[in-house]
């Protein structure tokens, strides 16, 4: 104990004892119920946890905490970032420069992927005949380190299965994956509302990858294949 807390306490000591207390004031009784402490809320053990979850992603300049901590972009079903689905490229080029991976010099057809700084760290994304049809995420090159970019509804890389079906608004539906159908599923899901939905591919338990978009480009199990 400090020698300045001490002192306060010899001092508050010696003033008690010189003097007598006054006689405590009478309350009226409003005044009594405001002086009676609260009592708490009690849970509410019926809450659906699922029902609960907010499905609005929060803007991108309210996602970092400190200064230390990655930025992370808004996205949903329809955007990623300052992309949506359904532009045509030539409505990004202020988003640019865009970089091709090459799905139409390897396969043919329409389809091509494309990596930019309009996209959030992480995400890919898919054009078919030029337009976006769809968001990719997953670990990137190394497939160790962690993820920071949420996909929508809050889903991210790295989440065990149970987390992953409790993010989203509706049950998804569970297939099995296509390349390792006892180790792996796909958990899709729809929204009722719209040609829109999104896939998570789940392998030992837990999401490796994610994309979303037009119902037609989710089920694409390859990119653009």
């Amino acid at each position: 104990m400090s020698s300045l807390m001490r002192s306060t306490g010899v001092l508050l000591v010696l003033g008690l004892a010189a003097c007598q207390p006054p006689e405590p004031p009478v309350l009226a009784p409003a005044a009594k119920a405001a002086a009676q402490p609260s009592q708490p809320m009690a849970a509410n053990d019926d809450v659906d946890p699922i029902a609960s979850t907010p499905i609005d992603d929060p803007p991108a300049s309210a996602a970092v905490s400190s200064d230390d901590a990655p930025a992370v972009a808004s996205v949903a079903l329809d955007h990623a970032g300052e992309v949506l689905i359904g532009q045509h490229m030539s409505d990004l080029k202020a988003f640019g420069p865009w970089k091709a991976m090459g799905a139409v010099e390897a396969i043919g057809g329409s389809c091509e992927y494309y990596d930019g700084k309009g996209l959030p760290p992480g995400v890919s994304m898919m054009t078919d005949e030029d337009r976006v049809v769809r968001f990719d995420l997953g670990p990137g090159e190394d497939a160790k380190a962690p993820v920071d970019q949420p996909g929508p509804f809050g889903l991210r890389i790295g989440m065990t299965r149970a987390q992953a079906v409790a993010q989203f608004p509706g049950a998804p539906v569970s297939s099995p994956h296509a390349y390792d159908g006892d180790q792996g599923e796909y958990l899709t899901w729809q929204d009722p509302g719209s040609d829109l939905g999104i896939r998570l591919e789940v392998f030992e338990g837990k999401v490796i990858l994610m994309y979303w978009g037009t119902s037609e480009a989710i089920e694409l199990i390859e990119g653009c294949a």
